[in-house]
């Protein structure tokens, strides 16, 4: 047989070419590796290289002011545990009523004289407002890849909790088989029954408390039966006031039968170890509301207020919050409330959307129609 050593010569540069373009393929595949794996300790070494950085910087600071309208109760055990993992930096921490938090970090804010580092509020629509108007600083923590797209809103207002707007009431004077369990059944219970609750029904004061407005706004969006409900309340002559927590007292106490609309954090809270208080999610719908933290523009102690932020928002952080019903955001972690299983759940997004009702003139429309809606008779007012 002949042998033709053209054909040979070809197949022998052939396979030395493949060979080359395999081992060029592998290096190369190597070096992507190598590149990645640099990557990503280039990213690990960015983060630690933050914290370290962020540590040494509130050595020097020494001090954390916050601004919150979570009672520091609340917040003591979030508070004690920071304090220990950070021994170096003094936390004062002030807390107020929402509409305070906002009027005087903003008032102080626009007179030179920044206080606060941190503004914790549970009045979402204020905090997107001061964030829209430039009084937060951005910041990229390293916690933001744990949390809902929803939460964030430009590196700047982060939720640091989901809580559900719940009703409560006295089981003493309210047999739970009456107690209605949808928004639709209490307003058919008002207009069936409107002596039932007469003067006994709370409600947040919408004109007077921007958390109790952004609530009812929210309602409004949500079911456009609202305004039938609002207007059932209205007539019952409601006492209507600008905290939760003193709603929910009055309720264990049976100066209320029910309250409408209370924060879920302080109401499962009291249920827990008050028999005259109990909790009703509502099946129809549940608004998971949040409180929302910014870091102050001009913060004084910036760092600090870094470390505190990404500290609430850590697993630790956040399980300590859960322990007082404020519920994880965190993707990682699920929700302790077991009420909230198979909830009707709306959870209301941190961003511009909520800016829409506080404007002057939605305000004022708003004003005219709840007056409207409540005008057989004038509710009685109770502040917190």
């Amino acid at each position: 047989m002949k042998v033709n050593p053209y054909m040979d010569d070809c197949k022998d540069k052939t396979e030395q070419r493949m060979g080359e373009v395999a081992l060029r393929k592998y290096a190369r595949a190597i070096l992507i590796g190598l590149g990645i794996m640099s990557l990503a300790s280039a990213g690990a070494a960015v983060i630690f290289t933050q914290k370290n950085d962020l540590r040494k910087l509130a050595k020097d600071e020494r001090h954390l002011v916050i601004y919150s309208a979570t009672d520091e109760g609340e917040a003591a055990e979030l508070l004690d545990a920071f304090r220990k993992r950070y021994p170096f930096i003094s936390v004062d921490y002030r807390s107020l009523a929402a509409r305070d938090v906002y009027g005087r970090f903003k008032a102080e804010s626009d007179a030179g004289r920044n206080v606060a580092d941190l503004v914790i509020n549970s009045a979402m629509d204020l905090q997107i407002k001061l964030v829209n108007d430039r009084y937060a600083q951005a910041y990229r923590s390293p916690e933001r890849h744990t949390l809902p797209d929803w939460a964030v809103w430009k590196d700047q207002a982060f939720a640091v909790s989901a809580e559900p707007i719940v009703i409560g009431y006295n089981p003493q004077l309210l047999p739970t088989s009456t107690v209605p369990k949808t928004h639709d059944e209490l307003a058919v219970l008002l207009h069936r029954n409107p002596q039932v609750l007469a003067g006994r029904i709370g409600s947040y004061d919408p004109l007077l408390s921007p958390t109790g407005y952004l609530y009812v706004t929210q309602d409004v969006h949500m079911d456009s039966d609202a305004w039938d409900l609002i207007g059932a309340i209205g007539r019952a002559r409601p006492k209507l006031y600008q905290s939760s927590k003193t709603m929910i007292s009055d309720v264990s106490s049976g100066r209320l039968a029910l309250a409408y609309n209370v924060i879920g954090s302080y109401a499962f809270e009291r249920a827990a170890h008050d028999p005259n208080f109990q909790v009703v999610v509502p099946r129809d719908y549940v608004l998971m509301m949040s409180r929302v933290t910014l870091i102050a523009r001009r913060a004084p102690h910036p760092a600090s207020a870094k470390l505190f932020l990404n500290f609430m928002l850590s697993r630790e952080g956040q399980a300590l919050l859960a322990k007082h019903h404020m519920n994880p955001v965190r993707l990682d972690m699920a929700p302790d409330d077991k009420a909230l299983v198979g909830a009707n759940v709306r959870a209301v997004r941190v961003g511009p959307a909520l800016m829409a009702n506080i404007d002057a003139m939605t305000f004022a429309r708003f004003t005219r129609k709840w007056r409207e809606a409540a005008s057989e008779r004038p509710p009685t007012k109770t502040n917190s």
